[in-house]
């Protein structure tokens, strides 16, 4: 039996637009086998699912290569703004390189052009892949090996879901050439917030004028999410992907305090970077 594990992302990390995204420690999984009564790995359902022609772990299978009957089981939401289509892609793309006998590392390589031609970007394929976070310049990713600061949160909401097309269907066609100076400013200051590990700048460094407003005006919930998260001492916030999913960084004195401040009828994840990307798990 071979199941390969692949994390879920969070894309953009505020300013960084189809340019910035970071694997996260909640998994899809692809199995050749049925699941047995042992389960495999933390916050993973047991149930599973016959992957059939039209299912898009599925699809990346065959993509890549593979053909016999699959299964498919996940541990986070869809449609949330966490990274579940190209998580499913990436696990289903590596399972097939796998089996053709290449190592983890090999089919990672291989796949990642078939996750990203699915996805049609690479800011959640490429941390779904490779794992960890990553600059995207053309799809082809750069990966940054970071220590993130403070503690890593997410408010997911229960019963809300953002297809990543309607998302997109509020932003601004033209952009205002002061909203990319004020954007490129601040992706600089992530990355470097992020080497220094200094909480106090991400703040002003996870800030967005080319997609958030937009597409928080569409989410009054998320929208508050974020401003309480802030407003409660939070280090940072941003809008995790398309949404309704917020992304938040606070130190671990403030986790308690900001995670009371959050808006109810949603999940609150305290969550670790994924550092291995679509793995096989026994």
């Amino acid at each position: 039996m071979t199941a390969v594990f692949a994390p879920a992302s969070t894309a953009n990390l505020g300013p960084g637009f189809d340019v910035l995204g970071l694997a996260l420690d909640r998994h899809c999984w692809v199995s050749d086998t049925p699941p047995d009564d042992r389960g495999y790995a933390k916050h993973v359902k047991l149930e599973a699912e016959v992957c059939g022609p039209e299912h898009i772990a599925r699809i990346a299978y065959e993509a890549a290569g593979g053909s016999v009957p699959i299964w498919f089981g996940f541990g986070f939401a869809p449609s949330r703004g966490l990274g579940f289509s190209a998580a499913a892609r990436a696990a289903g793309a590596v399972l097939a390189k796998v089996q053709e006998g290449l190592s983890v590392e090999q089919a990672q390589l291989a796949a990642y052009p078939v996750v990203c031609d699915l996805e049609g970007h690479g800011d959640n394929a490429a941390p779904a892949v490779f794992g960890g976070l990553h600059v995207l310049v053309d799809n082809k990713n750069h990966r940054l090996n970071l220590v993130m600061p403070g503690k890593l949160l997410a408010w997911v909401p229960i019963n809300a879901s953002t297809p990543t097309d309607a998302s997109r269907a509020v932003m601004p066609t033209k952009i205002d050439r002061a909203d990319a100076i004020f954007n490129l400013g601040r992706i600089g200051l992530l990355i470097s917030a992020l080497y220094e590990g200094d909480l106090s700048e991400l703040a002003k460094a996870t800030q967005d004028r080319l997609h958030q407003p937009e597409r928080l005006d569409a989410a009054p919930a998320s929208k508050l999410a974020l401003q309480s998260a802030l407003e409660a001492g939070a280090a940072a916030a941003w809008l995790s992907g398309s949404g309704p999913t917020i992304a938040i960084i606070a130190e671990a004195t403030k986790v308690e305090t900001v995670v009371a401040a959050l808006p109810g009828d949603a999940d609150i994840l305290q969550l670790e970077v994924d550092t291995l990307g679509a793995v096989v798990r026994p």
